[in-house]
């Protein structure tokens, strides 16, 4: 493909998320406040904007006309593609869009954690996914090793202890401890949800 195709390519992604959001009533509010805030930015990252309209318009099940239409949605809409705009994983994208679509979902927009999951998201590794994905969420006791007592992925675990996804258990213990025990947080019982859709 040539320089002028790839140019052509770009150029029309932003077209195409224009005409995704005309077909999809009331997404022109949030959408326009968006283009408004971020117009720049989205020219740049146009195929990054283009996967977020689509997202609305392939769950028209969720991303109703009612909602389109609330204050708060939208204010987390114009928050939320600001930060997937420059996000550069495309794994983490995903998730990312996981993560709105639980938002866009709650009856409780005010004190869903929108924010918290983004940032916490946004700080996280790939590795620190994968090690995230293997914690069992069932777990509910204090005496809990993600890998046994086995010293693999540690920095991985202690990232998910700062990052408050999981909470180091301080307890004594008799011998040497290669791996922590831990416990998740009611935080990231909520978050690891996201992961594993």
């Amino acid at each position: 493909m040539n320089k002028k195709d790839k140019q052509i390519i770009k150029e029309s992604a932003l077209v195409v998320a224009d005409q995704i959001v005309s077909s999809v009533p009331a997404l022109n509010i949030a959408w326009g406040l968006s283009k408004a805030l971020f117009g720049a930015g989205l020219k740049l990252r146009q195929q990054k904007a283009l996967e977020w309209v689509e997202m609305i318009r392939d769950n028209p099940e969720i991303f109703t006309q009612k909602l389109l239409q609330q204050e708060e949605f939208q204010d987390g809409f114009v928050f939320a593609l600001e930060k997937y705009l420059t996000e550069r994983n495309e794994e983490k994208r995903e998730h990312f869009r996981n993560i709105f679509l639980g938002y866009a979902v709650t009856e409780q927009k005010s004190t869903f954690q929108l924010e918290k999951f983004i940032h916490t998201l946004s700080q996280m590794s790939s590795e620190d996914i994968r090690v995230l994905r293997e914690v069992d969420v069932s777990r509910k006791d204090r005496n809990y090793q993600v890998y046994g007592n086995e010293a693999i992925h540690l920095v991985n675990i202690y990232n998910l202890i700062n990052l408050r996804i999981l909470l180091s258990d301080p307890s004594s213990r008799l011998g040497p401890v290669n791996a922590p025990f831990v416990w998740i947080s009611e935080f990231g019982v909520e978050f690891i949800k996201y992961l594993k859709q």
